[in-house]
């Protein structure tokens, strides 16, 4: 542990979040950094934290390598020593480190390192347990080596990283008559800018006919690097969505490859054979569901201050009021949301029930 870095010592505390880190379109060991911030009471220095995550196949399976920089264009001392501790608050609500850093001369575009937060959190779900709602927070704490600070200091950044939530129908009509060999391709497009961001092919294969799907990426450079989460669900004539897929395609702009296969868990024989609960009118409904990062979209100060109260930050390890399940004890009966959603689709699609 640093010295005299007690709850006593005033001195600098910068909360950065992180917000949609899991589709982070960053390469292995690009950078991301934080928004800049000015310290009045370390002689008006100016820094800022960064981040690098280690990607392996499109997961963050080595961890992050996080940092803090002293700015070029710094005001102050050419060199300025400082104690500085880093944590990363996790989902629990627990704080893993924190990591120090001692009697450290720092000079304007230097960089102090810290310990590499690893893979040492257990995996649920393949996520991380410390990404709490997509995002990561990090806790970096300052302190002088010599003078005094009378009042401590608190600001919060925070990092925007741009997803789209796309979730639409996809109606493969006259099903009863498709054979292997057979393609129906269904064009993606961004809501935001109208791009094309992949296509998809649907097809059926195999002697037991399985159900597949294609997932072909665009050319554009928007979506070049990135891993989306897809799901496919097959819609029933009753509204109620069956999911019949899941896969985590990753875009890399440097690959040859860039389809993706996967097979669905139904196959045209079972379709058939239940194709009062599957087809209406020789129209099998299937859901998308997809979300797609398109790179940093927001970065900010969101406050500073300084002798005050420390500010709250937007971390869901906090305990919190349950609200869904409030809403679902008020009114059990009430409809699903989705289901409700999903039944004005099929019926804009020209297939509401009968």
């Amino acid at each position: 542990m640093a010295s005299n870095t007690s709850s006593e010592r005033k001195g600098f505390t910068i909360t950065w979040i992180i917000e949609n880190i899991k589709y982070s379109t960053q390469n292995d060991g690009e950078i991301l950094t934080s928004p800049s911030f000015i310290v009045d009471t370390m002689r008006e220095t100016k820094w800022s934290l960064f981040l690098y995550p280690c990607f392996h196949k499109g997961t963050l399976e080595d961890g992050f390598h996080l940092g803090l920089r002293r700015m070029p264009d710094c005001k102050g001392p050419s060199t300025i020593k400082i104690d500085c501790e880093c944590a990363l608050l996790t989902a629990d609500g627990c704080v893993d480190g924190p990591y120090n850093v001692t009697q450290r001369e720092v000079s304007k575009n230097d960089e102090v390192l810290l310990p590499r937060f690893k893979k040492t959190y257990g995996i649920s779900a393949g996520e991380y347990s410390f990404i709490t709602n997509s995002n990561l927070t990090f806790r970096c704490k300052m302190w002088k080596c010599f003078g005094e600070i009378n009042n401590d200091g608190f600001c919060t950044a925070r990092t925007h990283i741009g997803v789209e939530k796309k979730s639409s129908i996809w109606s493969i009509r006259n099903f009863s008559t498709l054979e292997e060999g057979d393609e129906l391709t269904y064009r993606i497009r961004s809501t935001l800018n109208d791009k094309s961001i992949a296509t998809l092919k649907f097809s059926v294969t195999g002697d037991d006919q399985t159900l597949q799907v294609s997932f072909i990426s665009s050319d554009s450079k928007d979506y070049s690097r990135s891993s989306f989460p897809i799901k496919i669900s097959v819609l029933e004539s009753n509204g109620d969505a069956v999911t019949c897929g899941e896969a985590k395609v990753l875009f890399v702009k440097e690959s040859l490859e860039k389809e993706s296969k996967f097979l669905l868990s139904l196959t045209k024989k079972e379709v058939m054979r239940k194709k009062i609960q599957y087809l209406r009118n020789d129209v099998l409904s299937l859901l998308y569901e997809s979300n797609f990062s398109y790179g940093l979209i927001y970065e900010a100060i969101e406050n500073i201050n300084y002798g005050g109260i420390p500010p709250q930050t937007a971390n869901a390890c906090l305990p919190d009021l349950k609200l869904a399940e409030i809403t679902a004890t008020a009114n059990p009966n009430a409809p699903s949301v989705l289901k409700k959603d999903i039944e004005l689709m099929l019926h804009e699609n020209g297939h509401a029930s009968e």
